[in-house]
């Protein structure tokens, strides 16, 4: 009889040290997952600190680092009194959302003429804080931060924007979903993404947006401009753009033959604080850029009217919209 009692205190010790595991139907979130977390609280001392919180939503955290991809198959220029070399050096930025899981959709980033990806970091930061992963190559012909004398390049930066996405769509800075892929440049970058959208010579199916900040039709490179391209495009532009690309970023958004555009003008707006500045007009229109790519990669079909639904009304007064 005391052997039996004996036995049976065991069992109840046993048994009341035991976690709960509730096996329930349901995803990350569902009530089913916060019974179970609840129960192994309570029951595992030693997991009672870990968050039963929902994912995080942005804005996220941003993260970033370098890294050097390289394409042997093209060269460099001479940049004035430095030589031409063989082969094409990227060393690119990468800024990266702190919090979702999973393959991130991308945007690859263009900088303008004697410029550099660290001049866009507001830029930049905003889609990546929105949820994007973020890569920002450094153009080895028209960036300011290489020895030389920066030279204009459209076809081979145009090139080097698809390879930088081969390169990323590997895996080389983490998951990346390849069905939502867009492109961004500003300037010379801007006209870097309208060749990629508007010229056959440079097409790239994996592209679904196309943002082309203060750019224009490529001067010197042969068309046609108007073939049909799959995919939505954003053009943007300053009023005040003290290159006169009001005119020329015009004609980039009159020419598209896509499935959906929709065109912002910034009043009094210049050519570059329009998109980096700290005014109210230049923050509202990074949030317009966000919406733009969360309507044009988001599921199923995207139209202009979608997109003007999406954008519209713009955060600020100074910026208009215009759509197909």
């Amino acid at each position: 009889m005391v052997i039996a009692i004996a036995v049976a205190v065991a069992v109840i010790a046993v048994t009341a040290l035991a976690p709960i595991d509730i096996q329930a139907a349901g995803g990350p979130g569902s009530r089913s997952d916060q019974v179970r977390a609840k129960q192994t609280a309570k029951t595992s001392p030693h997991r009672a600190g870990e968050s039963t919180q929902p994912a995080p939503l942005p804005p996220y955290p941003v993260e970033d680092e370098t890294i050097t991809l390289i394409d042997p198959s093209r060269n460099t220029p001479a940049r004035g009194d430095v030589p031409a070399v063989a082969g094409r050096l990227l060393v690119t930025v990468i800024r990266r959302p702190v919090g979702p899981i999973g393959p991130l959709p991308l945007v690859v980033f263009a900088h303008g003429w004697d410029s550099d990806p660290g001049k866009y970091e507001t830029l930049l930061d905003a889609w990546a804080a929105a949820g994007y992963l973020v890569a920002a190559p450094t153009f080895p012909d028209s960036a300011d931060t290489l020895p030389g004398t920066p030279v204009s390049n459209y076809p081979d930066q145009a090139r080097d924007i698809s390879f930088v996405i081969s390169s990323l769509l590997g895996g080389r800075a983490g998951p990346v979903d390849p069905t939502r892929v867009a492109v961004a440049g500003h300037s010379d970058g801007g006209t870097d993404v309208a060749l990629l959208a508007l010229n056959p010579a440079f097409v790239d199916s994996r592209i679904r947006a196309y943002l082309c900040l203060a750019g224009e039709i490529p001067p010197n490179v042969p068309g046609p401009w108007t073939t049909p391209t799959v995919g939505a495009l954003l053009v943007a532009v300053g009023t005040d753009d003290e290159y006169g690309l009001l005119p020329k970023s015009t004609e980039v958004f009159q020419a598209a033959d896509v499935a959906a555009k929709v065109m912002l003008t910034v009043a009094g707006g210049d050519h570059l604080g329009t998109f980096i500045g700290a005014s109210p007009a230049a923050a509202a229109m990074r949030t317009e850029t966000v919406r733009f790519l969360d309507t044009a990669l988001g599921p199923g079909g995207t139209t202009s009217v979608d997109l003007a639904s999406a954008l519209s009304p713009t955060d600020d007064p100074a910026i208009a919209l215009s759509a197909a």
